[in-house]
């Protein structure tokens, strides 16, 4: 836990002294929301494209800046320095709590401004943040995954979009699914499970690759 929690520290230091990942995710969310707000006005009733709307925005806002997380150790040479005092998994750990944060931020910025930019209808707040907590998590462990998976290949840029979005595509289905029931009042529980073990299922195969992954 020591190496994790230093691994998050050394992250959000790093993110802090450049701000690119964050700035640019969120110019990627207010830009988008805006111009979706000025092109097809409030959609107050439609919580169908609300539901939509949001997750379509969160997941490329993120993903874009999620992509990095292991790529900026392979081109400044310090994933060596990293594995000489943390394991490929504590290392991952942390990475990964650091994209949880990251996610955290931007939600907290980008939901408010869609629901007073979409004129969303006032959520069901428990379910609301539970469908979205544990999409997130799930969003996180994936590009966490993928992002280890594909930091020292070549045209990891697109190779990462390319392998995350297919495996995202159950995500991004449950979790527009939940946030319309909650909306429409319909029960939100098939889709809480299925993300929740979706999550789960990433976390604990991640856990069992990342010893393995770095070394062969």
């Amino acid at each position: 836990m020591a190496a994790v929690w230093a691994i998050l520290r050394k992250e959000c230091r790093s993110e802090w002294r450049t701000r690119y990942g964050l700035n640019a995710a969120l110019l990627f969310a207010v830009a988008t929301l805006t111009g979706v707000s000025f092109a097809v006005g409030r959609l107050p009733d439609r919580t169908d494209l609300l539901s939509a709307l949001l997750w379509v925005v969160l997941l490329f806002a993120s993903l874009a800046s999620l992509a990095h997380a292991f790529v900026k150790e392979v081109e400044g040479h310090t994933l060596t320095l990293l594995r000489l005092v943390a394991s490929p998994t504590a290392i991952a750990l942390g990475k990964l709590l650091f994209n949880l944060l990251f996610l955290g931020v931007l939600e907290v910025v980008t939901v408010p401004l869609f629901l007073i930019l979409m004129g969303g209808p006032p959520p069901r707040w428990g379910a609301f943040l539970l469908v979205l907590g544990l999409g997130s998590l799930a969003l996180a462990a994936t590009t966490t995954l993928v992002g280890a998976v594909v930091s020292q290949t070549r045209g990891r840029g697109a190779l990462f979009a390319a392998v995350s979005l297919p495996l995202l595509m159950v995500v991004l289905a449950a979790g527009v699914s939940g946030l319309r029931a909650q909306w429409d009042g319909n029960p939100i529980g098939p889709d809480v499970r299925l993300l929740a073990a979706y999550a789960a299922a990433v976390l604990g195969a991640s856990v069992l690759l990342y010893d393995h992954l770095w070394e062969d």
